[in-house]
């Protein structure tokens, strides 16, 4: 039987922000699926049963919302925390990173944490980022620095995101000064609009299998267990994990053993979804030299700097 050795875990798919490119909240946003934040009948056997297995693995605890709009968050990274095969993290918006819960992450020694914010600009980024604030989100980001550094943490390991929306490119190079030697990883990433586009630019010329079915598992909120991270609207979903239905019996079940098997044969186009979707590229990775001193990886999706 396949074991996953990562599974997003979406613990809300509410959102206190509707950004320009979201596919769930924002102006042209397509998912149409019922939103809401997951119950602790399904966040909790989850968590046990990941922490049952004997792999280690990278539970992320974010989906199409916001994870800080459910207010079991706590609860739900505290037994995550108490697997020593486990490690987790999620991505958030920052409107909501409050003092409160920065001290409870970096008291709880949670392995990552990742903001999206758009630019430097306040005008720019809260234009894109609808109902958000740079200046609140930047002022809780430097919180948790501040603490992390007075509690002499090594966690939570940092990283900050922007999408490079064709508005704000040429901030990128401020947006990684500005934070290069203050978080550990600074990403730029290409902006797509799905459904039109799931494409990436700089692709390798061969296509092959995506790792991602042998190694990602993606349950929605309501329990529901979704193709891969592109499958937004969970549209190939094989069931819903419940008292009869564990994560592995769904993620092992015919209808992925039917993808995986037209992957291995490199009939990608058989399938709607990933017939149009470049994800599967996103392990090629790319040095690249530069004069800054930083270490820059380029993937399809995104440009990575680190000191």
């Amino acid at each position: 039987m396949l074991i996953p050795s990562s599974v997003i875990m979406e613990v809300s798919s509410l959102c206190n922000v509707s950004c320009l490119g979201c596919a769930f909240h924002g102006p042209h946003g397509f998912v149409n699926r019922p939103v809401g934040n997951m119950k602790k009948t399904v966040w909790e056997s989850l968590i046990k049963e990941i922490g049952s297995w004997d792999k280690q693995v990278r539970l992320t605890a974010h989906g199409g919302g916001e994870p800080l709009m459910n207010p079991e968050l706590k609860d739900i990274l505290l037994l995550a925390k108490s697997f020593p095969n486990i490690s987790t993290g999620f991505l958030t918006n920052g409107m909501l990173l409050d003092k409160n819960f920065s001290e409870f992450i970096i008291n709880t020694s949670l392995e990552w944490v990742a903001l999206s914010i758009d630019g430097v600009v306040p005008e720019t980024h809260n234009q894109i980022r609808h109902k958000s604030d740079l200046a609140t989100v930047e002022n809780h980001l430097e919180i948790l620095l501040d603490l992390k550094k007075k509690k002499h943490s090594d966690f939570p390991k940092v990283s900050i995101n922007m999408v490079a929306y064709d508005i704000i490119k040429d901030q990128s190079d401020a947006f990684v000064k500005k934070w290069i030697d203050k978080v550990e990883t600074v990403m730029v990433s290409h902006y797509r609009n799905p459904p039109k586009s799931k494409r990436w630019p700089n692709m390798p010329e061969k296509r092959v299998p995506c790792n991602l079915l042998w190694s990602q598992a993606v349950v929605a909120w309501d329990g529901r267990l979704g193709l891969c991270c592109e499958d937004f609207n969970i549209d190939y979903s094989p069931g819903k994990i419940d008292e009869n239905h564990s994560l592995l019996t769904l993620w092992n079940a015919p209808e992925f053993e039917q993808v995986r098997t037209l992957h291995s044969h490199g009939q990608f186009e058989n399938h709607p979804m990933c017939g149009t979707c470049d994800t599967w590229a996103e392990e090629y990775r790319k040095e690249i030299k530069n004069s800054e001193g930083y270490h820059i990886t380029q993937t399809p999706s995104q440009t990575i700097y680190t000191r």
